[in-house]
């Protein structure tokens, strides 16, 4: 995993906790404002019933008070509320369909097999303790709704700010993974030059042109990478073209890939000899590590068209598919760069369109058509 996925992980992670943590926090009142509501009700209805209650239990001889009250609370059967009378601590009279803890004097809520109820317990001054228990099917349904909107609405908005940020990372870190990518075959060569110094015993004039070749590639570094920057923050890609040597950079790339081969047809055409050079470098690259150890890659350049030709196994139809129209976001595979993409764009910025086949005998083929880069 890279660094800006590591950092894009993490962030996504601490900003679904903040979001979540705001979203309820700020329905929290709403859901406690439910509760009371409910509360608040049921009390109302026990106090009631607990005043007509004790009224009825006075009336009567303390011998027949436990009588009245429970021929009083079936008045109540079938009605959705259930009750219990305590007397000295003993059950006289109970509908609950659940036994369940609580202290005298309390209320709340209850979970029975799956349901939810309301319960207030009280004292009545005849020395009755009443327990009034009823069903809040219509609560613990808006509860849930209100807690499950609360979560779909924070899980929708954490997956559209992930999306968010994930692609703003993505476009940030893109022209750093374009430059990794395109400072690889120049820093392995120059590599190669310089270990080639350091360990053989060269003549002057080999030395002096493993000394160019490095330098050379020193200049052509920085100038691709502010060309790349360039072209990665312009909207529209324009580069300055100037008459660019075709073979002259036909044979700096056979420099750092020598099994190489090419033909020239197409003496100069105008462009960016550091993005041309980049374009052609991806594909060479791309073809000698699909071609057999030793097998020539073919380069040529015909009038309006270059051409770069491997001789291994060929692509599949997924692979062609890929190559020929590649998504920005996706890699053909874990190890496929950026490469192919940046070809495209370069190839987009001389007026050119890059396209990929199978080759006659085997292998692929890359061509490269110009329409507007044209001198001779």
């Amino acid at each position: 995993m890279k660094l800006w996925q590591k950092t894009y992980l993490l962030s996504t992670i601490l900003c679904a906790l903040i979001l979540y943590g705001c979203m309820f926090s700020v329905t929290a009142p709403v859901i406690a404002s439910t509760i009371k509501g409910a509360q608040a009700a049921a009390l109302r209805e026990e106090r009631s019933i607990a005043r007509a209650l004790e009224q009825t239990v006075t009336e009567v001889p303390e011998h027949r008070q436990t009588a009245a009250a429970t021929a009083f609370l079936d008045f109540y059967r079938d009605t959705g509320l259930f009750f219990e009378i305590r007397k000295e601590q003993e059950t006289v009279y109970s509908t609950i369909p659940y036994y369940f803890e609580r202290k005298q004097g309390s209320e709340g809520f209850v979970r029975m097999e799956g349901h939810l109820f309301l319960f207030v317990s009280d004292i009545l001054p005849s020395g009755f303790e009443l327990t009034y228990f009823k069903g809040a099917e219509n609560e613990d349904v808006l509860l849930q709704k209100q807690i499950m909107t609360v979560a779909l609405a924070g899980t929708l908005t954490a997956m559209l700010l992930a999306a968010a940020l994930y692609a703003l990372l993505y476009w940030v870190n893109l022209p750093i993974s374009r430059l990794a990518h395109e400072m690889r075959t120049p820093l392995t060569a120059m590599k190669g030059y310089a270990e080639t110094i350091r360990d053989v015993k060269l003549t002057e004039e080999q030395q002096h042109m493993a000394a160019s070749y490095i330098a050379q590639e020193s200049t052509r570094l920085t100038e691709i990478s502010s060309k790349l920057l360039t072209m990665h923050n312009a909207k529209e890609e324009t580069t300055t073209f100037r008459p660019v040597d075709v073979e002259e950079m036909f044979l700096h790339i056979q420099r750092t890939y020598p099994t190489v081969v090419y033909k020239v047809n197409w003496s100069t055409l105008l462009g960016d000899l550091n993005l041309l050079t980049s374009l052609l470098n991806n594909l060479v690259d791309n073809a000698v590590k699909a071609s057999p150890e030793g097998s020539p890659v073919e380069l040529t350049a015909d009038i309006n068209v270059i051409t770069v030709r491997d001789h291994g196994k060929g692509m599949t139809d997924e692979a062609l598919a890929y190559v020929n129209h590649p998504p920005k976001h996706k890699k053909l595979h874990a190890s496929g760069g950026l490469g192919v993409p940046l070809c495209h764009q370069i190839a987009k910025a001389h007026g050119a369109k890059l396209s990929f086949q199978r080759g006659t005998d085997g292998g692929t083929v890359a061509t490269v058509t110009f329409y507007n880069s044209l001198i001779d």
